[in-house]
C-alpha cells in the first residue's frame, strides 16, 4: 500500500481549505537549510505486533516557519485564511505576499503553527522510520538514514 500528493500548483491551495489530516503523532524528523525542505513523520513502532505504516510529510522550499518538534495529538494541514496569512507576513518580514508561497497553518490540539512554502506534499508507505523519504532528498550529510544508522 502507497499513497503519494503532492501540491505545488496555485489552484490547489484555496484559503482555508483541509490539505491533510491524520490522528497519527508527527515528529520534525529533518530539516536542510541548502535544500530549505522540512521533513515531518510518523513512528513506525510496532503496537500489539502490528507494524503501521509511515507517513512523511515535506513542505519545499520552506521560506518562514514556526513548528514545535512534535504533533501529538494529531496533525491537521489547512491553507491560511487572508487574515491568518496577513499576521504570518506581518511576523516574517522576509516572505513577500503573493510571491507565490503559500502559507499553512499546522494543528494539533488547540495549537497552531505554520509553514510558508511552495510545495507540500505526503506519502504513505511501508518503509521504515530510519528509510529514506520519497519525498524529500537530503544532502548525504543531512540525511536521516545516514545519521541514525
Amino acid at each position: 500500500m502507497s499513497t503519494r500528493v503532492w501540491l505545488n500548483e496555485s489552484d490547489q491551495f484555496v484559503p482555508g481549505a483541509e490539505l491533510f489530516r491524520s490522528d497519527r503523532s508527527f515528529t520534525v524528523w529533518a530539516y536542510t537549510i541548502s535544500h530549505s525542505q522540512l521533513l515531518l513523520r510518523t513512528r513506525t513502532t510496532s503496537r500489539d505486533g502490528v507494524r503501521p505504516t509511515r507517513i512523511d510529510v515535506v513542505f519545499k522550499p520552506v521560506l518562514a516557519m514556526k513548528v514545535r518538534t512534535e504533533y501529538g495529538d494529531g496533525l491537521v494541514i489547512r491553507c491560511a485564511d487572508q487574515e491568518e496569512a496577513a499576521r504570518i507576513h506581518a511576523e516574517s518580514s522576509n516572505v513577500e505576499p503573493g510571491a507565490g508561497a503559500h502559507c499553512l497553518i499546522l494543528e494539533t490540539g488547540n495549537d497552531r503553527d505554520y509553514v510558508v512554502t511552495h510545495a507540500f506534499g505526503w506519502v504513505e508507505d511501508m518503509g521504515s522510520e530510519r528509510d529514506p523519504s520519497a519525498l524529500a532528498g537530503f544532502a548525504p550529510g543531512s540525511d536521516p538514514a545516514r545519521i541514525l544508522g
